[in-house]
């Protein structure tokens, strides 16, 4: 009775950890890096085909600014219309963390960076080591 408890946990261990660890994968995604942008300035686009039904999100490590102090990034997340306008699909403030946009409908996206701590007219230079898209 014990041995077949003992296997029965260790199977329910092994069974959770696999699930546990598994994560959920993205349909694509990329790691880039921000240098010296101002507002206004948009990242690169990407082809979202809704395979899956995981959320749009851009996440920021390491942030700064050259002049000033940096609390948030306002961040737009665009969907490219050839001959028309972009319409902004989400909006968030992104505290040098991850911005979750949900799932999106197939299209071309990509993120526009709006405004530093709710400021579209500044001087300061945004930089971030590291940035990843995942979609």
């Amino acid at each position: 009775m014990r041995t077949s408890r003992i296997a029965a946990v260790a199977t329910g261990a092994a069974v959770i950890g696999v699930l546990g660890i598994a994560p959920a994968f993205a349909e694509g995604g990329y790691t880039s890096s921000i240098t010296a942008w101002l507002p206004g300035k948009e990242s690169s686009h990407w082809t979202d085909n809704n395979r899956d039904s995981v959320s749009t999100s851009v996440k920021f490590a390491g942030c700064s600014v050259d002049n000033g102090r940096f609390t948030y990034a306002g961040l737009q997340l665009k969907q490219e219309r050839p001959g028309l306008p972009d319409p902004v699909v989400n909006r968030d403030n992104n505290y040098c963390d991850t911005s979750s946009f949900g799932d999106k409908a197939a299209g071309k996206y990509y993120f526009n960076y709006s405004n530093l701590n709710g400021q579209d007219s500044v001087s300061a230079y945004l930089s971030v080591d590291k940035v990843t898209v995942s979609y």
